[in-house]
């Protein structure tokens, strides 16, 4: 039966590393509507826990009661991708080089990440998350690394076929991310190339967190005594390093529940079993202690503590997003102090920086690749986060990519029609800048791409029928098109961000009609 149950977990972890991965590329971005799977990781469903994904957190918190760890090795695309390594890498060893062993925990470190990733969490800082969160972690490499190496590799096979394959450039790609999400790949490569789930056992506070609900969980890998031989052939094929076969103990917190150790075991000696059975028998000794019952209460108020953290750290976001949503003086009258432009749904810079991960599921979505991630737009302390740049491209009045594909609310979910009168930003004119003032030229781009009519051309009296751009800045919604057509150099046309969105006021016009743009723009 376990192995029957093995193979079904490397089946599922598989699925779900291929469709999130993928779903990070242009494959993904090919597919439409981005995959509702990127919802189904735990620290999304977390803080979006009072929204949709209350019932995906729910799910994960029941599943880790019942059989513990399970999330880590069937769901985490991380954790899959450390399997995949630590496999790989004993393609290339000796049968008794690639034998694991049992290791004593790390519990100052792993306890001491987990204490300071809830406590900046509850002051609504998430930076600390932001860099250790095992999903947000894949998706940077997912974006900057597979993407890129998928690109390049289609690109190559475009020089060949050019007349079948579509040529892609790399516009995605900012260093600053990109050297992060190399530093995070290499690390996690050399840490399960040599000690497989290391990483989640020590630094990821997902795995920590989830290892401490575990030792309550209903049911737990034991080993049957009266079965085991001693062979030490299960603590020698442990990824995470939890059997101790001398004391004949699994160290449930940091199981994650792959199930090789059942599958090894000649005597079928490692088994679920129900808790209270052990606890019945005097046998729940888990973390390699003897004392079965002084176990089972500790676990208890290390379970009931971390619950309790995790109560007080949704209560006390809840509070907080009610706060900006209401509207704080000091935070609507900040427009100066920003200068990156928040993807729409983001609702504001506070709001982003108070449930976005940084994962780049948005990065990825955007069909028009205007958003990337953050080098100091929102400040020091918030690389990373999305942001639009309309140096590439802009803002499609009609796309709705990126409010699909956040998965924990940072974004939050916004209709076509709502997005359309989202305001992200104002326009702002620049007169000197603008070619008409400038060099008494014929332009009105910015007139012909504006989708809601903010900006319209008047006559230019006494000068042979020149228009010149004016501005309706309420009914602007920040897109971008203006800033993007524009042919001045420096800019004529530039959108300002706003701290806080907005409703803009009713277009004029509901939709321009499509244009087709030019290398000029007119």
């Amino acid at each position: 039966m376990y192995k029957k149950l093995k193979w079904i977990r490397v089946a599922v972890s598989l699925v779900f590393f291929i469709l999130i991965a993928l779903s990070f590329t242009f494959i993904g971005r090919g597919m439409g509507r981005v995959p509702e799977i990127l919802n189904f990781q735990f620290v999304p469903s977390l803080l979006c826990f009072v929204g949709g994904g209350a019932i995906i957190f729910i799910f994960f918190l029941i599943l880790t009661l019942v059989f513990g760890r399970a999330y880590c090795s069937f769901i985490c695309p991380l954790g899959t991708l450390q399997d995949m390594v630590s496999r790989f890498a004993d393609l290339f060893r000796s049968a008794k080089r690639s034998r694991k062993h049992y290791t004593n925990p790390h519990n100052i470190l792993r306890y001491s990440i987990l204490v300071l990733v809830l406590v900046t969490v509850l002051l609504g800082i998430l930076d600390v998350l932001v860099l250790l969160d095992p999903y947000s972690g894949f998706g940077k490499i997912a974006t900057q690394i597979l993407d890129s190496v998928l690109i390049l590799g289609l690109n190559g096979l475009s020089n060949i076929f050019p007349d079948s394959i579509y040529y892609r450039s790399l516009s995605n790609i900012v260093w600053g991310s990109f050297a992060y999400a190399v530093a995070f790949f290499v690390i996690i490569v050399l840490f399960s190339a040599f000690r497989g789930r290391l990483y989640c056992n020590t630094i990821c506070p997902v795995g920590t967190f989830l290892g401490l609900i575990s030792k309550v969980s209903f049911y737990k890998l034991s080993i049957d005594g009266s079965k085991c031989v001693s062979c030490g052939l299960c603590s020698k094929k442990c990824k995470a390093g939890c059997i101790d076969a001398k004391t004949r103990t699994i160290d449930e917190s940091r199981c994650v529940v792959c199930l090789d150790c059942t599958t090894v075991c000649h005597g079928q000696g490692i088994k679920f079993v129900p808790r209270w059975d052990l606890i019945r028998k005097g046998m729940d000794k888990g973390n390699g202690t003897s004392s079965g019952g002084g176990v089972t209460m500790q676990g208890r108020r290390e379970a009931l503590a971390t619950l309790s953290a995790l109560g007080a750290v949704l209560v006390a976001r809840e509070m907080k997003g009610n706060k900006i949503m209401k509207g704080d003086r000091k935070i609507l009258f900040r427009d100066e102090t920003i200068t990156g432009l928040v993807p729409p749904g983001g609702q504001g810079i506070e709001h982003l920086k108070n449930y976005c991960t940084a994962c780049h599921a948005c990065i990825a979505a955007c069909p028009s690749r205007i958003i990337s991630p953050a080098v100091g737009e929102y400040g020091y302390d918030d690389i990373m986060l999305p942001v639009i740049h309309y140096d590439r491209q802009f803002c499609g009045f009609n796309c709705n990519k990126c409010v699909e594909a956040c998965p924990n609310g940072a974004l939050k979910p916004l209709t076509l029609a709502q997005k359309q009168r989202t305001q992200i930003g104002r326009v702002e004119f620049i007169a000197k800048n603008c070619i008409v003032f400038r060099d008494k030229t014929d332009c009105g781009a910015c007139d012909e791409h504006c989708p809601t009519k903010a900006i319209n051309m008047k006559e230019w009296k006494g000068k042979n029928g020149l228009t010149f751009p004016t501005v309706n800045a309420d009914i602007c919604i920040g897109c971008g098109a203006c800033e993007y057509i524009c042919p001045a150099t420096p800019k004529a046309m530039h959108i300002k961000p706003l701290s806080v969105h907005r409703v803009s006021s009713a277009p004029e016009i509901d939709v321009q009609e499509k244009k087709t743009v030019s290398d000029f723009g007119f």
